[in-house]
């Protein structure tokens, strides 16, 4: 019995069409991921620098970095314009 011409002609044409499907789909998404690894990968080299947020410790420096203002404020009065029929209030 010769073979069949519709499995031949799967093999010949069918097969790579699909072969091809399925790389370039593979191809394709690892062509995306790309950019979102290298940002993913760039935040995680800028966390690695940094301590962790600690609640306490930033009470402690608002609070010497007030103290440090208030030490030095000095109250100044700013003339402002005043209206020419002004009358003083005491």
């Amino acid at each position: 019995m010769p073979p069949r011409k519709g499995s031949f002609d799967f093999a010949l044409r069918a097969a790579p069409f699909l072969f091809m499907l399925s790389f370039g789909s593979w191809g394709l998404s690892q062509f995306l991921k790309l950019p979102t690894q290298l940002k993913d990968d760039r935040a995680k080299r800028r966390k690695q620098g940094r301590e962790k947020f600690d609640l306490a410790k930033e009470n402690e420096n608002l609070k010497t970095n007030l103290q440090d203002k208030s030490s030095n404020y000095e109250n100044v009065r700013v003339p402002g314009p005043r209206p020419a029929g002004r009358v003083a209030a005491d």
